[in-house]
């Protein structure tokens, strides 16, 4: 997701580093034209289309006489009947299926090969969409899929999705794996040896953790026996998450815009427009946008839907920490101290959460 001031920093401190030995991640820069480039836009659109394939496969299974067509049940068949069950009475589960072979498993493999695992960062944004589209084919969302708290929320979904996809590849140049986060780079040259199978817990299972939990409402407002009709939490969903939206888009524009201005123009810290009101807006729109989307849960009753939301606030807890750290431990003295004063005055989320103390 969105990165704090300290993007373009870091991104010269990766470009110099160990040179004389390589290691994961290390920022590796390519043209728009390049195989490279090109290879992994190509990636990127393809990714996730075993799982697609499969999905698409289970349906036609289920849409058939499939079920019972063979009394000689072969070992694939089995396997066949079991994927479908949990499709049609798991669908929670049938996800986290989908995620562990696909993306968990499937994008860590990439990464070995590759030496970077940057392709998770763009489906932060694109899973959730690929998660709803499975959850609105259901067989069981049939009765629903016409229903206006499924509309707006599908809606709401795919706006967030283009705000951020946008915001991202807009940070990366409009280029495909120059660069995986810096926290993999940091762990990657923190455990050098063991970090190819480290990586798999803390970016494939970790980020499955984190990220499926916040699909979860959308399979509560797919069933009819939720109901259908448009409530007054609804309302205030729909309200909360286009401000939640509109605040990280704002917060984002402001600091493309100040990454993005002449040294001469640019203070040493970003404390204009909404970084005047919180260290981490950019964050705030994250919370305030996926509490409020889970809300369309809890308007049909489904309290559980809000874990996804309650991991994520809490994961954001401690990557505004380590983002502040990574900033002062890479930033100049004068800008270490202009940010300290900045922190004293500024609180990191909103105004009742702690300041950071100087160190």
């Amino acid at each position: 997701e969105s990165e704090s001031e300290s993007e373009s920093e870091s991104e010269r401190v990766l470009m110099g580093a160990d040179r004389e030995e390589k290691v994961w991640g290390e920022y590796q820069p390519h043209a728009h034209t390049s195989l490279k480039n090109v290879g992994n836009a190509v990636l990127t659109l393809t990714a996730c289309l075993p799982s697609i394939l499969l999905v698409y496969w289970i349906r036609q299974q289920q849409a058939g006489d499939g079920g019972d067509a063979d009394s000689n049940s072969t070992s694939s068949s089995n396997v066949a009947e079991f994927l479908s069950n949990l499709d049609t009475n798991h669908p929670n589960l049938m996800l986290h299926v989908l995620f562990g072979a696909n993306i968990s498993f499937g994008f860590w493999f990439v990464g070995l090969v590759q030496r970077s695992f940057w392709l998770i960062d763009p489906y932060w944004s694109l899973f959730p969409v690929l998660a709803a589209l499975y959850y609105c084919t259901r067989t069981g969302a049939q009765g629903v899929r016409s229903s206006p708290p499924l509309a707006v929320a599908v809606s709401l979904l795919v706006l967030w999705s283009i705000r951020i996809t946008y915001s991202y590849f807009r940070r990366e140049g409009w280029k495909f794996g120059e660069r995986e986060d810096w926290r993999y780079t940091d762990m990657a040259k923190r455990y050098r040896k063991h970090w190819w199978w480290m990586s798999f817990w803390a970016v494939g299972v970790a980020q499955q953790f984190m990220l499926v939990p916040l699909v979860y409402p959308m399979y509560t407002i797919t069933l009819a026996s939720g109901g259908v009709e448009w409530t007054i939490v609804d309302s205030i969903a729909t309200g909360g998450s286009l401000l939640g939206i509109g605040i990280a888009c704002v917060a984002d524009n402001q600091l493309y815009s100040y990454c993005n201005r002449s040294k001469k123009e640019k203070p040493p810290v970003l404390s204009e427009g909404l970084w005047s009101l919180s260290r981490h807006p950019n964050y705030v729109g994250e919370q305030i946008w996926w509490w409020s989307f889970a809300l369309f849960a809890v308007a049909r009753s489904d309290y559980l839907a809000l874990i996804g939301a309650f991991i994520n606030s809490c994961v954001l807890v401690h990557v505004t920490g380590l983002t502040e750290k990574h900033m002062l431990s890479t930033w100049n003295k004068q800008r270490v101290q202009e940010y300290k004063r900045y922190a004293k005055v500024t609180p990191s989320w909103l105004p009742f959460f702690p300041k950071m103390t100087s160190t």
